[in-house]
């Protein structure tokens, strides 16, 4: 550690001194297969003098790392993203601390690629690769893209080239069977042994699955709240969109909802006391919104309401717990509009309510006598109706 410290102190006096160890002349920044992290690669050190290498960053050029060895040519960049674009600069170092050129700020290629869901379009795009040795005067360089598809390919093969300086992007078509594509760049040069990788891509794609359970448990009529109760067995993975017909009518939309539990219950409140029979069918569409998935259609019958009738008390007793309130018995109720309204006799308003299971219970300081009431609601044969009429309240 000690020896280490002081080599990097001296390196940027180093720098000050006369080159005279050999440069490097060929690097690289590739993408190791089996980690998936950068690694550098550059020819040994022709000068038998050779200390080790030093690395930097960025630019400016900022100290990255010391690697010792005249030999020892490969370091991998174990805090650098393979997903993001870094640049790198090396030079030579001797035993004196003699310091050879820095080279040119040298890079990894970044791979990019999408399906869109539901679509065999296949979108790729990389970076180009920087700092070839002696580039421009090497224009054989070019890009190779491979791939590999599940559950076809065993290996990565050979799919499209592209020279240096075209578009770095190709778009092409996988067959619809494919649930995977791996993709990879290579960046090579023909007079030579030079090429680097791209880091690895895998795509998923989205296919059309299909729900494994749509189906329609139970379904029951409740007569108190006018309203059905349907339970289903799905598969929460999915949307789905609930169907109804009446009377034999045309299927219409209900709702598209997607369930968190299975079994899942609905409730349907909008239904008309006076329809006959409420079929409804439960559908899931697939990953892609194709082939829709139907449950078997099941149906309940709504028995006929109740004709419209309404008794009123003609009196209450103050304080009786059995008649000391006076409440409307209503037969064939539909809807919200319910409106009651009792006066005394001098025209004053002494009570209201829209809920019609409440009733008056005069306060004990009320005096006895004949009040006046109104009441106002709607049927179920959809009639709205006004009864007025008048209470005794005894003391």
């Amino acid at each position: 550690m000690r020896h280490l410290l002081i080599i990097l102190l001296l390196l940027p006096m180093a720098a000050l001194s006369q080159e005279l160890v050999a440069p490097v002349t060929n690097w690289v920044a590739t993408v190791d297969s089996a980690t998936q992290q950068i690694m550098l690669r550059w020819n040994p050190s022709a000068d038998s003098t050779t200390l080790g290498y030093h690395i930097c960053t960025g630019n400016p050029c900022l100290d990255y790392d010391t690697v010792f060895g005249r030999f020892d040519t490969n370091y991998i960049c174990l805090d650098h993203s393979s997903l993001e674009q870094h640049t790198y600069r090396l030079h030579v170092f001797d035993s004196t601390y003699n310091v050879s050129k820095l080279t040119p700020a040298f890079g990894n290629v970044v791979l990019e690629a999408e399906v869109p869901d539901c679509e065999t379009a296949v979108s790729t795009r990389w970076t180009p690769y920087e700092g070839i040795p002696e580039w421009p005067s090497h224009p054989t360089i070019h890009y190779i893209l491979w791939e590999r598809l599940e559950p076809f390919d065993t290996a990565f093969v050979s799919h499209f080239s592209a020279n240096h300086g075209t578009p770095m992007e190709h778009t092409f078509s996988i067959p619809e069977s494919t649930t995977r594509v791996w993709l990879r760049v290579e960046v090579l040069r023909e007079e030579d042994d030079f090429h680097a990788f791209s880091n690895i891509v895998m795509v998923e794609r989205r296919t059309s699955d299909t729900a494994s359970v749509v189906a329609i448990n139970n379904i029951t009529y409740d007569s108190i709240h006018t309203a059905i109760d349907l339970t289903f067995e799905v598969d929460t993975a999915f949307e789905y969109t609930l169907y109804r017909s009446i009377d034999g009518s045309p299927w219409q939309l209900v709702e598209s909802f997607h369930p968190n539990q299975s079994p899942y219950h609905y409730h349907v409140i909008d239904i008309n006391p006076h329809d006959s029979l409420h079929c409804y069918q439960l559908s899931a569409r697939d990953a892609c919104g194709i082939n829709p998935k139907f449950s078997p259609t099941k149906c309940v019958s709504i028995p006929s309401p109740p004709p419209p009738s309404v008794y009123f008390p003609t009196a209450i007793i103050l304080g009786d717990p059995a008649n000391g309130t006076f409440l409307p018995m209503i037969q064939g109720l539909q809807g919200t509009l319910y409106e009651l309204h009792i006066y005394n006799r001098m025209g004053i308003l002494v009570y209201h309510t829209t809920n019609p299971t409440l009733g008056w219970t005069p306060h004990p300081d009320t005096p006895q006598g004949v009040y006046t009431y109104r009441l106002r609601c709607q049927f179920n044969d959809n009639n709205i109706k006004t009864h007025l009429g008048t209470v005794l309240l005894i003391k």
